[in-house]
């Protein structure tokens, strides 16, 4: 099963409807077979893995972290297939019944058992769910799983007190985050972020297609000359505003190929989340786009999955809000001071109200350190919508 997950990492750019799968074939106690999930659909995991052991796949044994083909675009017909090479056993991994056909995922497993192959669920189930976490998100919810991103300094700044902060983590950091873009369907940020790094918000530094931008700009204040607008990069972009936006200013960037989409506004004031910057606590309401309405309206075009780098307005209010699902850190071993930190006011008081993760991963990459944990969804930290010392007290 360890096999079939690590198999499963080489899948192609994930599809949120389907999960992603790694099988092995096994015959003779020896690995017959290896499959992971096609780009196309039209060759899952568990088929591959078995067409490639040949001869060998009558009488295996299949191990799959998911239903076999519950990542094929023809579930019923590729389940056929498999039944007609007449493998022995297959052991899957975690159930995936969530897919677009509940009918064949309910039946597969009898399916297989009615054509005389025996089937064991459960082996390593945990490893197995948390690996196709964004499939099971969206699945469940038709919200997209939110990854945080950020590079900080180790007294967790992302920016020194004059707003420099290019380059704070190392080009192998700089390189996870490409990676990252590449895992995920969209990539989040705030005008502030756009307004001081410029980024592009591309797949540069590894290979893979780049996901599609979404800008957060309330007022629609975005430069036609940003990077996320130029060099034919405005087709891939998506900007969530309001109803405060300049409707002409709106009709400039659609002629420029951009998807403007305007959203309800919520009055704002520890955050802002258009904003890189924190403002000051006596700063009056703000009005910004509402970020529950805008996951909503992601996860109904089928977005499944959004890396959100920045600014820190953003990830102060996805944080406050219980949206976020993974918080990835680049920390790099430097101190700077004063500066913009990270993590915006959550209004955490008591050390005991803090947020906490169910997994955390850690590893050395180049001079950083790199943290990576998926948020503790306990019910002390739902239910979303009130503010995070809120949901605490009333749980």
């Amino acid at each position: 099963m360890r096999v079939a997950l690590k198999l499963a990492r080489q899948a192609s750019r994930r599809i949120s409807s389907r999960p992603l799968v790694g099988a092995v074939a096994v015959s003779g106690g020896r690995a017959a077979g290896h499959g992971y999930s096609g780009a196309d659909g039209k060759n899952p995991a568990a088929l591959a893995a078995l067409q490639q052991a040949g001869a060998l796949a009558a009488g295996s044994t299949l191990y799959t972290n998911a239903e076999p083909c519950s990542d094929a675009d023809d579930t019923a017909q590729s389940l056929l297939r498999i039944i007609a090479m007449r493998p022995k056993r297959v052991v899957i991994g975690a159930l995936a019944t969530l897919f677009p056909l509940p009918e064949v995922a309910n039946g597969a497993i009898e399916r297989l058992r009615s054509a005389g192959i025996a089937v064991d669920v459960g082996l390593m189930e945990k490893e197995c769910r948390e690996f196709n976490a964004v499939y099971y998100k969206y699945a469940e919810t038709r919200l997209p799983f939110v990854t945080l991103k950020f590079a900080a300094s180790l007294d967790g700044r992302i920016a020194t007190a004059t707003g420099d902060s290019q380059w704070i983590s190392s080009k192998s950091s700089l390189r996870l985050a490409h990676q990252l873009r590449r895992e995920h369907d969209a990539v989040l940020v705030g005008i502030g972020t756009v307004l001081s790094d410029n980024p592009r918000l591309t797949v540069r530094l590894v290979e893979g297609a780049s996901p599609l931008r979404v800008v957060v700009d309330s007022r629609l204040s975005i430069p036609l000359t940003a990077s996320v607008l130029s060099d034919g990069l405005a087709a891939g972009t998506l900007i969530a505003t309001t109803s405060q936006a300049d409707p002409s200013r709106i009709e400039q960037l659609k002629k420029l190929g951009v998807e403007v989409l305007v959203l309800p506004a919520t009055d704002t004031r520890e955050t802002d989340p258009d904003s890189r910057r924190q403002p000051p606590a006596d700063a009056p309401p703000r009005r910004a786009v509402d970020l529950s309405a805008l996951l909503a309206a992601l996860g109904g075009r089928g977005i499944g999955s959004i890396l959100v780098e920045g600014g820190a307005g953003i990830i102060t209010s996805l944080l406050a809000e219980g949206r976020a699902d993974r918080l990835v850190a680049a920390i790099a071993p430097k101190i700077i001071g004063r500066g913009l930190a990270a993590i915006g006011d959550l209004g955490i008081e008591r050390l005991s109200d803090a947020l906490t993760f169910s997994s955390v991963k850690m590893r050395k990459l180049g001079p950083d350190m790199i943290f990576d944990g998926r948020f503790d969804r306990s019910p002390a930290i739902a239910p979303v919508g009130q503010p995070v010392a809120e949901r605490r007290q009333n749980s």
